[in-house]
């Protein structure tokens, strides 16, 4: 039997992981066969069951094994003494192997287990994350990763990185990247009535776009000094930043605040996906000045919009890219804005748009599920 840890999914809305373990999880749970599901629902206050049927859909309520008694942090926080009371005992689990979709697996875990660890910020960039979750992954992710039968990841520079930080052998690691639902994310078939629905919904139609949260490993300063360059000569142009506020987010938002062009940066907040799709598909330009991404999912969602986009040249970005991007240095505002400036101001070809959206949607999520799928079988399985 296999357990599906679906911690990610136990919250209202959903950002990277949760949208990710989700997708993956729809697809492998297609198998049907024995598997349960496992969550972790301190006092029960949080309503994970709910939760889980929103973003997972419906599934029958034997195979959801809920804790109640500790948060899941807690338990991976005790480390080898949560062997004391092992995960299995803990969770009422009889899983030949458990699979975690947030890079940690408790010590306490006695059985088999595969982790899915997305990227190595905390390795190389520590600064840009919230103390509590850095110090969490700096104290447990090196022996979740030696513990660990097998680790998928979402890039093939997240694997080298993996290898390096953590010194875990190439045969270890599984690459399944994120997929785009390339029907759901596709060019607009109707451009006036979409350009007016956006225009209603953020009050303008003539944008640079951004989405994600608004964190400082995004590098939101550096596009919002990029746009300030270019703003003048584009006056009508606006800057739109979707998506929530995060973790060490008060430079960020000193920066709006005391922009010039403080009135033509919109923030909307968390987006539905169908505003979101509606945003790429009008975008002029997609900006994604990120400095260190294990993938980039608003990437190849831009593209498979067939909507032009502006990368910074770190990390994953340019191997999601497939070069059809230009790559800025993620820190050059200047870079930023003659790039933005160059492509708000010529029209791209419709053959060009094409190349996007081939590049985005060749990232499958029943392609990616089908490396988990290889990775469980490898384990006997």
């Amino acid at each position: 039997m296999i357990a599906y840890n679906v911690q990610p999914l136990a919250s209202e809305n959903l950002t990277g992981i949760g949208f990710y373990s989700a997708n993956i999880l729809k697809e492998l749970l297609k198998d049907g066969g024995d598997y349960e599901l496992q969550v972790f629902d301190f006092l029960k206050r949080n309503g994970a069951p709910d939760m889980v049927r929103k973003h997972l859909g419906d599934y029958d309520d034997k195979v959801l094994h809920r804790v109640s008694c500790m948060p899941l942090g807690a338990y991976i926080r005790a480390g080898k003494a949560g062997r004391i009371c092992s995960y299995e005992m803990l969770t009422h689990s009889s899983a030949d192997l458990t699979v975690f979709f947030n890079y940690l697996a408790p010590e306490g875990l006695r059985g088999r287990r595969i982790i899915t660890i997305y990227d190595m910020v905390c390795g190389r960039f520590p600064e840009t994350m919230d103390d509590r979750n850095r110090k969490l992954l700096q104290r447990h992710l090196q022996p979740s990763a030696d513990h660990a039968d097998a680790i998928m990841t979402i890039s093939e520079f997240s694997k080298k990185e993996i290898m390096e930080l953590l010194n875990v052998p190439s045969d270890k690691i599984y690459v399944a990247p994120c997929g785009v639902d390339g029907e759901f994310y596709s060019p607009s078939i109707d451009r006036a009535a979409d350009r007016q629905a956006v225009k209603d919904r953020f009050g303008t139609d003539d944008y640079i776009l951004y989405v994600g949260t608004l964190e400082p490993r995004k590098n939101i300063g550096t596009l919002i000094k990029a746009f300030e360059k270019i703003a003048s000569d584009n006056p009508s142009t606006s800057l739109i930043l979707a998506g929530g506020v995060g973790w060490h987010s008060e430079a960020t938002l000193s920066l709006i605040e005391n922009s010039p062009v403080k009135d033509r940066i919109i923030r909307p907040g968390y987006i539905s996906n169908n505003e979101k799709r509606l945003l790429y598909r009008m975008a002029r330009v997609f900006v994604f000045p990120s400095m260190y991404e294990g993938f980039g999912m608003p990437v190849t969602e831009a593209m498979a919009c067939g909507t032009p986009c502006i990368i910074a040249d770190s990390s994953s970005l340019p191997e999601v890219a497939g070069g059809l991007c230009p790559a800025v240095v993620f820190d050059d505002a200047d870079a930023f804005a003659g790039a933005i400036d160059e492509l708000i101001n010529r029209k791209m070809s419709e053959d060009e748009r094409e190349k996007l959206r081939v590049n985005a949607t060749r990232y499958t999520w029943q392609a990616s599920a089908d490396v988990y799928r290889k990775a469980i079988r490898s384990l006997g399985v």
